[in-house]
């Protein structure tokens, strides 16, 4: 049985490494930066920062099973602010420049800044669904659905209701949202 909860920082380091993991071949993050230019260490660090982003603001949501991480989320409140460049740099963005130089993040920065555009065209109240990941042991055994109908849809409508929005750039995505 999975049992979900939010995130704590004690939890950063593991919940990173699950989607460091995840997203390794996941087409966005070419978008990011240039398949040639990959560098793990800089996609790890992307990926601690955007966590500990989130688990400074109680958007980071974990499913555990027998003491192990399965899957994690970033979930962005209807009635927050988008998490901004102050988040990230308070967050530990600074050694993101080091990994990844200036022209990585801003690259970055502009693509995830025009995928969020496409989800603030919904009018109604929302919460968008920044990242959902799992295990790569437990890929394709519906521990993301279950997140999504066992622990978010739930937490949301506790909170005053809204839509969820996301985004994805793969069919096997779009199938499964």
């Amino acid at each position: 049985m999975i049992q979900y909860r939010l995130a704590s920082a004690d939890h950063l380091d593991e919940v990173a490494q699950l989607f460091h993991e995840s997203f390794d071949n996941y087409p966005f993050m070419d978008l990011l930066v240039r398949p040639e230019k990959k560098n793990p260490e800089f996609f790890y660090e992307l990926h601690k920062v955007i966590t500990q982003a989130y688990i400074n603001r109680r958007g980071c949501f974990i499913g555990v099973v027998n003491g192990e991480i399965v899957t994690a989320a970033l979930l962005k409140h209807r009635d927050d602010p988008d998490v901004g460049v102050m988040d990230y740099i308070s967050a530990g963005g600074i050694k993101l420049f080091i990994k990844g130089g200036l022209s990585a993040v801003w690259n970055m920065v502009n693509v995830a800044e025009e995928a969020k555009r496409s989800y603030k065209g919904i009018k109604q109240q929302k919460w968008y669904l920044e990242a959902l990941g799992v295990s790569c042991f437990h890929q394709g055994k519906s521990f993301g659905s279950k997140m999504i109908n066992d622990c978010l849809v739930p937490f949301i409508r506790r909170n005053g209701g809204g839509i969820l929005a996301l985004i994805t750039n793969t069919n096997l995505n779009r199938s499964f949202y």
